[in-house]
């Protein structure tokens, strides 16, 4: 199973898979295939993807400054890469609060 560490962000389980990513409302600036589909989490706050999944993971940055902040964005996916599909549940928390 793939896991990646939290923050503070809730997380809902799903089992849709998508083979595109969504052009519509998404979380933050990640751009994710399914931002209203959230991976689950274990008991230490770690997106976990469903077994044959695995968490594809990039960062990127919102805001001007000084009010910017740097956020990890996620996708468990069979892909080969964060933009490979199918997808079938997201990930993002904060990774710096304070800048890029």
């Amino acid at each position: 199973m793939g896991r990646v560490g939290v923050a503070a962000i809730g997380a809902v389980a799903g089992a849709t898979v998508m083979t595109k990513p969504a052009a519509a409302a998404n979380w933050r600036c990640c751009n994710l295939a399914l931002p209203n589909n959230f991976c689950s989490t274990n008991s230490s706050g770690q997106y976990v993807c469903p077994s044959g999944y695995s968490m594809k993971v990039w960062q990127c940055c919102s805001g001007s400054a000084p009010y910017q902040r740097k956020y990890a964005c996620g996708e468990c996916t069979k892909g080969g890469d964060c933009s490979s599909g199918p997808f079938i549940c997201s990930a993002g928390w904060t990774v710096n609060a304070n800048g890029c």
